[in-house]
């Protein structure tokens, strides 16, 4: 009997009635449909086994086993007992065949559905409704973008990704059904209830992102079930409300909204949905849904396109396919459909199928062939060899950084830029221009604001909904003040401003669209009248970041859009940019491995917990892009603020490489100077000294022959306030305050009132610290010191703060302005830098600044703002030795700039030559570089990690600072620390080796 009842089942191809496969081709209008459309998931399995199976399972259930099968509930493991109770109930009275899980978290679906499978004699069907991914329904999970994004992503090798990555969490979660893709059409502006769930109105892009989408569900052994057919794009109405009708002509709906789903079937996936649907073309029975008409679900999609696998219905609770006449689920079945989605009342549906088996409105043999037909999709889904979900890692499991990675890369891929009039965007010209951002109908700071904001300064404003008009207004006067307008949509509901369109005419405007692209229709105007208009499609965070990210040059512009929105744009419209600034994206963008990059967090964890320094930013950028940006701990030991990475910290000698020496380089472009000149020549004090021969290259190389330090701070101290030396080897009584290992200073001198000042005053312009000034006469006493002080008779390499002080006087001979000036301007404004400077008290508020240390020998206060080194500090905290402040993000651009050869955003701030000619040439008695530090290859002790390669440039800070760029590998790696808080004498960062162990992690990170 089991034997016979398997032929009538495989009488839609699965066995021997199609014979040997040979090939039919049935021409449907304009189709050409192949008769070997058997699903490929059950192609792959082994028929033998698993008839075996299907026979053992079939042969042992009742009829209402059977007919159960065919029912799949919705359940919601968030609601209250009452209803889970419900669920079981169904399970163990109606027999049900499969769940859909609607809404919850990840434990509550993974923990019911473990319930509810140990509760089935058979093996339930688990189904998911995940269009965008898992967080469609459950919170906590990844967040993928949904299909009208998608829709304008042009790689769709992408899209299957996403399927794949899809499938695995389903697998993870026990789900075995996906209803998606959606592969309607979106060729109706209007239609309240398809919209953005469409890959779009072109039929055959829809098509070709549903089969892309649908391979990389199918990979992972999770069934695609394309929807909803025949096609639900072109109405107006919802189907959860009403019955949609579509009026169109058959050779119309072959063109267009049968298309997709014929390629669909053509490419051998298992699953169908039936939507609920008038189509008079293809059915004119008056009011009859299509997923109850013989017509389109059997003669249609399975007789003549030769769809195999199952068929759903769409939702039978939903108004469109409500019936006074007769149970849906009975006319369902009689229509073709295999399973039965979401009945009303899944009790008295069930009842009324048997009851039309038994009165043979139902034929038996119907109900056995669509059973058999769910166990055999039940076997290849896996259910043979069901084991219950692992609980205990699966949020992890779920929430992987390659999720992360692939979720931003489709957004970025997505971003379609519709206009760019005289290149406005990528936004340049950071120096000259004041920018604001406008958001329309956001009230609170968001991740576009935040993201804009790492690439430079930029002033906010918001109009909400509710806001008053003298509000609105003022808001626009401001906007006056500015140069750049990024108005960023999040709402159809506010008006096409006319102040915007007249801020157009005199200012760059840029619209950013964070909506449907149907809703530009509500600001017309004032995209004719913007220089820029983006659109985004969702307000979520990772596409908030792209928008930003476009913008402002971090990630090209490739996206196209998928719709016509009437009277602007154009379906396949997409404008091309090119990255001209870093951007900021997960380690798998460049190939990194994440998990090892996370070996930097345990290195940190460490030195924070044996207190090596109180808090730290690190920074890892590859190929232009930042993939790792964290900070730890806090500006000090008391925890008092935990570190973010707007906050700046004190550079140290790092200030060399990050602002004397590109104000040289700089220099040296403009034919300046050469490397072989006399640093006489532009420092004169030096003219009549031992140090007229010092060359610029030599004070570069750290080959001058200058002593490696003087302590400048001693000829501010009054000699006679004190009796005996001023430092000892000992503590005791007088030598209180320890300055370093075994170095104690007494501190009860007292400084020369013609030099030291306690408030500013004339002639006292150099401000040391907090209520301490020095004379201007100091800076000359400075030089003439140097000038006096001992060279070497036989120049070797002695690394001197001295050959950068003499550079930075160079600097300011030359271009006849102040270091902190040149590089401000030509530098750190055009990179949009604005958290890099000297004597950041100027521009930044205390709280973000870290406090450096605890001077309790000089200046008898905490340091935050004023640099510790005591030669940089006593020429007013300008020094081209120390005195630079800045965040690891801002550094990060300086030095993407040397990367790229002397280009940023857009503008070229040094010439490749130059920039060749500094961060290449080495010293050949020494590591070090034209200014630069370099490894010590072949050591075992150096500044760098020990897979540094030698072509590695960059700088260390006494501070507990580092940069390393490594132009063979685009990489860049910056450290920043305030170990010396609160004193210098804690040595634990070197003696751990933090920084050339991050360093040696990141390397590692690179051989994944």
């Amino acid at each position: 009997m089991a034997g016979s009842k398997r032929q009538i089942a495989n009488g839609n191809g699965f066995n021997g009635r199609i014979g040997a496969w040979i090939a039919i081709i049935f021409l449907i209008a304009s189709f050409s449909i192949s008769a070997q459309n058997q699903p490929h998931l059950y192609k792959k399995v082994d028929r033998q086994k698993m008839e075996l199976w299907v026979d053992s399972v079939f042969d042992k259930m009742t009829m209402d086993e059977r007919i159960g099968q065919l029912f799949m509930i919705v359940a919601n493991p968030e609601t209250d007992r009452r209803t889970n109770n419900k669920i079981r109930q169904y399970i163990q009275n109606q027999k049900i065949g499969g769940i859909l899980f609607s809404e919850g978290t990840l434990a509550d679906q993974a923990e019911s559905t473990n319930a509810y499978q140990k509760e089935s004699k058979i093996p339930l069907f688990i189904s998911f409704d995940g269009e965008w991914g898992l967080s469609m329904r459950l919170s906590n999970t990844p967040r993928f973008p949904k299909n009208i994004l998608l829709g304008a992503v042009q790689d769709n090798g992408l899209i299957y990704n996403y399927g794949e990555e899809m499938g695995r969490a389903c697998r993870e979660l026990g789900v075995h059904i996906n209803f998606a893709p959606v592969l309607d059409v979106n060729n109706n502006p209007n239609n309240p209830v398809i919209g953005t769930r469409s890959f779009g109105e072109d039929p055959q892009k829809v098509a070709q992102k549903g089969t892309a989408y649908s391979k990389g569900l199918e990979s992972q052994n999770v069934m695609a079930v394309g929807k909803h057919f025949p096609g639900h794009g072109d109405t107006s109405d919802d189907s959860h409300k009403t019955l949609p009708v579509i009026l169109h002509k058959r050779s119309h709906l072959e063109k267009i909204e049968l298309l997709p789903f014929v390629q669909y079937v053509n490419e051998g996936f298992s699953g169908v949905m039936t939507g609920h649907l008038s189509v008079p073309a293809l059915d004119n029975t008056t009011g009859k849904a299509t997923s109850l008409s013989p017509v389109i679900v059997s003669d249609l999609l399975q007789k003549q396109l030769k769809f195999q696998g199952l068929a759903f219905t769409d939702a039978l609770v939903m108004k469109g396919v409500a019936s006074k006449k007769q149970s849906v689920c009975v006319q369902a079945l009689l229509a073709g459909n295999d399973v039965l989605l979401s009945p009303g009342n899944p009790a008295a549906e069930f009842d009324s199928v048997k009851v039309a088996v038994e009165n043979g409105i139902l034929d038996n043999e119907l109900i056995e062939q669509k059973c058999l037909k769910i166990l055999r999709y039940k076997y290849i889904a896996g259910l043979n060899r069901y084991t219950p979900i692992e609980t205990k890692g699966l949020q992890a499991r779920i929430n992987t950084s390659y999720s992360k990675w692939l979720i931003r890369k489709l957004n970025a891929e997505g971003m379609t830029l519709l206009k760019n009039e005289k290149n406005v965007i990528p936004v340049r010209n950071l120096a000259e221009s004041k920018i604001a951002v406008l958001s329309l109908g956001s009230s609170a700071p968001n991740d576009f604001e935040k993201t804009l904001a790492l690439y430079g300064k930029m002033n906010y404003f918001r109009i909400g909904r509710e806001e008053k008009e003298p509000e609105i207004n003022n808001v626009f006067r401001q906007l006056n003040n500015y140069d750049v307008i990024v108005c960023a949509v999040y709402t159809n509901r506010m008006p096409d401003y006319k102040q915007l369109q007249q801020l157009a005419e005199t200012k760059k405007v840029i619209l950013c669209f964070f909506t449907s692209p149907y809703w530009m229709q509500s600001f017309r105007q004032n995209i004719r009248s913007a220089d820029g208009v983006l659109m985004a499609y969702e307000n979520t965070p990772y596409a908030s970041e792209a928008a930003a990210e476009l913008l402002m040059g971090g990630i090209p512009a490739k996206g196209k859009l998928p719709v016509t929105v009437p009277g602007l744009f154009d379906e396949g419209v997409g404008l091309a940019t090119v990255k001209t600034r870093l951007s900021y994206q997960e380690p798998a963008e460049v190939g990194l491995s994440v998990e090892k990059l996370h070996k930097i967090d345990g290195i940190v964890a460490e030195a924070l917990k044996e207190k090596a320094f109180p808090g730290c930013q690190v920074l890892v950028a590859k190929n232009g892009v930042v993939v790792y940006n964290k900070s730890f701990g806090s500006f000090d030991y008391a925890g008092t603020h935990a570190v973010q990475n707007t906050d700046v910290y004190d550079l140290a000698s790092v200030t060399k490489a990050a602002a004397t020496l590109p104000a040289v380089m700089k220099l040296y472009d403009m034919n300046k100077f050469e490397l072989q000149d006399k640093l006489s020549v532009y420092v004169p004090e030096m003219k009549n000294s031992d140090k007229k021969e010092i060359t610029v290259k030599n004070a570069l190389f750290h080959q001058s022959g200058l002593v490696s330090f003087i302590p400048f701070y001693r000829m501010a101290i009054d000699e006679k306030s004190y009796s005996g030396p001023l430092y000892s080897n000992k503590r005791d009584l007088t030598y209180r305050t320890q300055y370093d290992e075994n170095v104690y200073m007494r501190t009860d001198f007292e400084f020369k009132p013609d030099l030291v000042s306690d408030r500013p005053q004339k002639g006292f312009g150099l401000q040391v610290a907090r209520n301490f000034y020095l004379s201007d006469r100091f800076k000359g006493m400075i030089l003439e010191e140097i000038a006096h002080s001992k060279l070497q008779s036989s120049p070797s390499y002695v690394y001197s703060d001295l050959n950068f002080v003499l550079l930075k006087e160079m600097v300011e001979n030359i271009s006849g302005r102040t270091l902190d000036e040149l590089v401000e301007q030509e530098f750190f404004a055009k990179l949009g830098a604005n958290y890099t400077l000297f004597n950041p008290l100027r521009r930044i508020d205390t709280l973000a600044v870290a406090p450096t240390e605890n001077d309790e020998f000089l200046r008898n206060q905490i340091l935050i703002g004023f640099v510790a080194d005591e030669t940089a500090a006593f020429l007013g905290g300008v020094s081209g030795n120390a005195g630079l402040f800045s965040n690891a993000n801002d550094l990060a651009k300086l030095l993407q700039m040397y990367l790229n050869n002397g280009s940023y955003g857009g503008e070229s701030l040094l010439s490749e030559e130059t920039c060749r000619l500094f961060t290449r040439t080495k010293s050949p008695i020494s590591r070090r570089g034209l200014g630069f530090d370099k490894p010590d290859v072949g050591k075992a002790s150096g500044p760098t990690g020990k897979q540094a390669p030698a072509s590695v440039y960059g700088h260390t800070g006494f501070t507990g600072t580092c940069f390393w760029v490594d132009p063979d590998n685009q990489l860049i790696y910056i450290f920043l620390s305030n170990r010396i808080y609160p004193s210098r004498i804690n040595k634990k960062l070197s003696q751990m080796n933090v920084r050339s162990r991050i360093q040696d992690a990141i390397y590692d990170a690179l051989s994944q």
